[in-house]
């Protein structure tokens, strides 16, 4: 799954520890009519600030792989690694599934379960 965003900024929006469900945001404003989030179901690590500035989403490396593998301390099958590329460097976030939405809810409206 890649998708690019170069010109928006993003944040980690909402976390609920008890389902492991992650919300990155990219929320509307008066330059842009809609919002942009990537939705992480089943997160089980996650290395990522709080803010990022610009946003690619690309497929994990075997150098992502050996890097997970020495701070996660277990093999990590590469479809649950995501990456997320910004400002040149790769944030990594282990999780069963990703998926990219947009849309025009209320920046207030919540994704997750």
């Amino acid at each position: 799954m890649n998708a690019t965003y170069p010109d928006r900024r993003f944040q980690l929006w909402e976390f609920r520890v008890s389902h492991g469900a992650l919300l990155i945001r990219s929320p509307k404003g008066p330059d842009t009519e809609k919002n942009i989030d990537l939705v992480f179901s089943g997160v089980e690590y996650l290395a990522c600030p709080r803010m990022l500035r610009g946003l690619e989403l690309v497929e994990a490396v075997s150098e992502d792989l050996q890097r997970l593998g020495a701070e996660f301390g277990d093999v990590v099958a590469p479809d649950d690694v995501f990456i997320l590329l910004s400002a040149g460097a790769r944030h990594l976030v282990i999780a069963s599934s990703c998926r990219v939405s947009e849309n025009l809810d209320d920046i207030f409206d919540s994704p997750l379960i």
